[in-house]
This record gives structure tokens, C-alpha cells and sequence, in this order.
């Protein structure tokens, strides 16, 4: 692996596989069911922070944005600014005028949107609840009061542990709450994750494999006989491109360049682009966990450690599975790294494709 980008690992395993017999079934889930839903529509893949981090009002503006009917049909370019602290480049332009526009957030009297500062419980409450569809009108006397009943009898609080309306929001709140919404009914009585096709199941969590049923398809390289367009089976303007775990200003189809990695969902209009998160290599090492010897954790490509947290990942690099040490591979991945100490480089795998 040659690129610009690349931090190279000092440690080298080559690590051999244990012959098993078990079923794909047998594999412990390592993300629950919350985060999978998430993930798979989108919700959270444009923000990448960690989950103890604090969400930024920009950020909850996207996720806002992410959760809501306007997915996919926002744009991507703003050609104003509403906010004198919102240049029209910013990272959450499009998703804070849109959620200003609709009602989800305000904006300060001083015509600031403050879009660095922590969002706090009693915003995204006013956020999430706009979204189900209420309005002022809908609650009488304390507004802020109304709203967190509601909250409490919807139960948009399960996994949030938060007591006070002006504590600031981690990632791992804003899942929890987005999660919670998603499973909630909005004023007409409908559950809201109706519009990406969500249902429950017997416990009443949203079915994540029916979900899940031929919604993201990928991964897929882009080649100069096979471009964007071709690869969607929906317009490629009317999309919505996350690019490297980035969304943005000009993010758009014209971002798309040949040898690209691509994921796309009809259901959410999202595409996953992968650019300077993917490379090249021969798989040296296959890393087990230390409770099991049939649930890798990761795997090194020409010596690059790729965290393994998804079930279908598990699956591949298993025994069970195609990819197995020497073999030629193209990864694709996440960069959920804190710091530039290489020993705490953090690239969680997403996919890859198996070279010819």
C-alpha cells in the first residue's frame, strides 16, 4: 500500500486459522440492534464521532436531516448564507438550513446558529418531537415542560440516562434518542420509521434483518466502463454522498472518481463513497478473539490492523468464510482514530472486494 494517506503498523502478524465447524448463526452480535439500524440507513454514518464525544448543533442538524423524509432530496450545495457564523461551505449548511427551515432547530436572536456548540437534550427533544410531526400548538403553558412529558411518554429517553433538558448530548445519546424516535408514533399514530420501510418485531425493536433485506448493495468499484451512473439504479443527482465519512458542501456524483468504492441504498438514497478509505493488499494476519477462537477481531493487510465489528464481517474472515490469509484484497474502512499515535490508530472495516 503505497498512497499519500498511509500510516504504516510496526507489528506484522501472520497469524494462521483454526478449522471450525459452526453455523454463520453462531457468531455473537458485536453492535446491538440500535446501532445496526442506524447504520444501515444512513443516520449516522455522515457524523463519525466517538460515542462519548459531545454532538455539535451542526451535527444533530445532520442527523436530523439524515432522519427525516428530506434524505436524499436536501442537495448538497447552499448559495447563501442564513446564519452569520454558517458560511455557505460549511460542513452542515445544507442540513442546518433545511432544519431550520422545517422547524426541527432555531437559530439564536442574534442571527448565529452556533453550530460548535454541544447540543443539549431540551434542542433535540424540540428537534425529534418537530420531526413527529408537533408544532407550539400542540402543547399549552411551559412548552419545554410539554415537551419532556412527551418525551418521557414516548419513551425517547430508553438508553439515555439523562435527567436534566440542559445536559449536553454524546453520540451515544443522540443513537439512543434517534433510535427511539425511529420506534416511535408520530402525531397522525404512525410508527415514523415507516418512511424507510422500519417494522417491529414480537419484542418491539425495529426487524433489523428485514430491514436490512437488499437494502445497501456493495460493495462495487466505479470503472471507466461503469461510472455512477451506471451503478445506481435511481438518479445520481437526487442522492445523497457521504464520501470517507464526510458530507458536505459539493459532496455530490461529480466527487465520484474511477477506482472509487461505492455502497448505495435505494431505500435511503445514500451513497457510501471510498476514496482515500480503501487500499490494496495481501492479507497477513487474521486476529481472533481471546474469549473465541471463531470470532476474528481483525485483520492486517500488508501489515495495516482493520478492526472487525460487524456480524457479516466476522462471517467472511472466519473459516467459514472467502477471505482467508494470503489471499489479494481490496478493504474498505472507517477512520474512527482520536489521535495521530499510530498505536492508537482505530480503521474499522466495512468491506471489500476480492482481487482477481
Amino acid at each position: 500500500m503505497n498512497h499519500k494517506w498511509k500510516r504504516t503498523m510496526s507489528v506484522l502478524l501472520a497469524m494462521g486459522t483454526v478449522a471450525l465447524s459452526i453455523p454463520a448463526q453462531g457468531f455473537a452480535a458485536s453492535v446491538d440492534t440500535s446501532e445496526k439500524v442506524l447504520s444501515n440507513l444512513g443516520i449516522t454514518d455522515s457524523v463519525l464521532v466517538g460515542s462519548n464525544v459531545e454532538v455539535t448543533r451542526g451535527q444533530f442538524a445532520q442527523l436530523l436531516l439524515n432522519t427525516s423524509s428530506f434524505k436524499g432530496k436536501a442537495g448538497t450545495t447552499v448559495n447563501y448564507r442564513r446564519f452569520s457564523d454558517v458560511a455557505a461551505d460549511h460542513t452542515y449548511a445544507t442540513a442546518i438550513n433545511v432544519a431550520t427551515q422545517q422547524g426541527w432547530m432555531t437559530g439564536y436572536l442574534d442571527g448565529t446558529f452556533k453550530p460548535d456548540q454541544p447540543v443539549k437534550l431540551r434542542e433535540a427533544v424540540y428537534g425529534v418531537l418537530a420531526l413527529l410531526g408537533y408544532t407550539n400548538e400542540d402543547f399549552t403553558g411551559d412548552q419545554t415542560q410539554g415537551r419532556m412529558s412527551m418525551y418521557y411518554s414516548k419513551e425517547l429517553d430508553d438508553g439515555l440516562a439523562l435527567v436534566s433538558m440542559e445536559s449536553n448530548l454524546t453520540m451515544s445519546n443522540c443513537k439512543s434518542l434517534l433510535y427511539n424516535t425511529l420506534k416511535a408514533a408520530n402525531k397522525s399514530g404512525s410508527m415514523y420509521g415507516q418512511i424507510f420501510d422500519c417494522e417491529l418485531d414480537a419484542d418491539g425493536e425495529i426487524n433489523y434483518l428485514k430491514l436490512s433485506d437488499n437494502n445497501v448493495n456493495g460493495p462495487i468499484e466505479v470503472t471507466d466502463s461503469k461510472d455512477i451512473g451506471d451503478i445506481l439504479p435511481f438518479s445520481e443527482e437526487n442522492a445523497t454522498y457521504i464520501i470517507d465519512g464526510e458530507v458536505g458542501y459539493n459532496l455530490d456524483y461529480n466527487s465520484v472518481d474511477v477506482g472509487d468504492v461505492v455502497y448505495y441504498s435505494s431505500k435511503t438514497r445514500t451513497v457510501w463513497v471510498y476514496q482515500d478509505h480503501r487500499d490494496s493488499g495481501e492479507v497477513t494476519g487474521i486476529v481472533y478473539d481471546n474469549s473465541s477462537s471463531m470470532i476474528p477481531v481483525a485483520v492486517y493487510v500488508d501489515g495495516t490492523k482493520y478492526t472487525i465489528e460487524s456480524e457479516e464481517m466476522q462471517y467472511a474472515f472466519s473459516t467459514l468464510g472467502e477471505v482467508h490469509v494470503g489471499d489479494e484484497i481490496t478493504v474498505v474502512y472507517d477512520d474512527e482514530s482520536s489521535t495521530d499515535d499510530a498505536d492508537s490508530y482505530n480503521f474499522v472495516l466495512k468491506g471489500y472486494l476480492l482481487d482477481d
